[in-house]
């Protein structure tokens, strides 16, 4: 019996390089992985069949009643916050709660980033209602989802003005803090006039990890829902080389160490905080990082009612088994 053809969208994250250059096959599934056009294609193109997606996206599609994809489990992007809190070289900000009062600026305001970002301020005792959200690009201009703040937005969160982007703003000290998960032109440069608000970050990483027990989550996988009624076996076939592209991913990149020149410092370190393989993917392990997450998402009024991740996996579970 011939493969099943599926294609697939999403960024070209290191740990799926296995599946990409073909070390990594999923069992009957003959895959196609479209890595040149974002996230778009996902939800933007009909041959697209699913792929990489936003997890505040998709859970607020379930809260509003929108089933039209199934989401599994299966996170591309595991990222820390704290790294993205970025000032103007010489700005003293020590604390998260010293941001109440300040002016902070996002590149979006429901995106899953900047949801966790305000995540971890609610965990650390801020009052987000007592932050000014300014939502502009990190640089350029706005485009599609991000740099403009949604007309339903809060009171304390607004657009920063036409033409000047969160680089501009800081620089010219319109911004006391900006946020991005990406970092800005020049960040890398010895003389960049844009630094991390915390420069020892891996210690608050570290710290917030010690606390939680998770890495935030801000991509799932989600497939068409036609999709996977027709062929429920692909979720079991994906997930497993999701899982063996991750584990090729970290064997190769331990014995191919000298690609960065701490790197083999880092990943001992990283091994003895987060564990030898992090992050798991599947419901049981994540519950508790999506519970704060969809919690979260109702108390900044971005979903009429708070999402139990249970349900929003429902579909999953059903085809997996209850203790997937």
């Amino acid at each position: 019996m011939a493969n099943l053809k599926l294609t697939l969208a999403g960024y070209p994250w290191d740990h799926i390089m296995p599946m990409l250059t073909g070390a990594v096959v999923p069992k009957g599934i003959d895959l196609t992985y479209d890595t040149d056009r974002g996230l778009g294609p996902v939800t933007d193109d009909p041959a697209v069949d699913g792929g990489e997606g936003s997890l505040g996206k998709f859970m607020i599609d379930m809260a509003n009643g929108n089933t039209e994809f199934i989401g599994l489990p299966i996170f591309p992007m595991f990222a820390f916050r704290h790294r993205c809190f970025l000032v103007k070289r010489g700005t003293k900000i020590s604390s998260l709660k010293e941001l109440e009062g300040k002016r902070v600026g996002l590149d979006g305001w429901p995106n899953s980033g900047n949801t966790w970002t305000r995540v971890i301020l609610a965990q650390a005792g801020v009052d987000i209602w007592k932050v000014d959200w300014i939502i502009a690009p990190i640089e350029g201009v706005p485009d599609a989802g991000h740099g403009r703040a949604p007309a339903d937005a809060p009171s304390n969160v607004v657009s920063g003005p036409d033409g000047r982007s969160m680089v501009d703003l800081l620089l010219a000290g319109d911004l006391d803090v900006m946020v991005a998960a990406f970092m800005p032109s020049g960040f890398f440069s010895a003389d960049s006039q844009i630094v991390p608000m915390f420069p020892d970050y891996p210690a608050h990483e570290k710290a917030y990890f010690k606390e939680h027990g998770y890495v935030p989550a801000h991509h799932l996988l989600k497939l068409h829902r036609a999709v996977v009624e027709r062929d429920p076996w692909i979720v079991q076939s994906l997930q497993d080389a999701f899982t063996k592209s991750k584990q090729v991913w970290i064997a190769n990149r331990r014995k191919y160490a000298e690609t960065s020149s701490w790197l083999l410092a880092d990943m001992v370190e990283e091994a003895s905080v987060l564990g030898d393989s992090w992050q798991q993917y599947g419901l049981a392990p994540n519950l508790k990082m999506l519970t704060a997450f969809c919690q979260d998402q109702y108390r900044q009024k971005l979903v009429p009612v708070a999402v139990d991740p249970k349900a929003a996996f429902a579909d999953y579970t059903r085809i997996m088994g209850a203790g997937a």
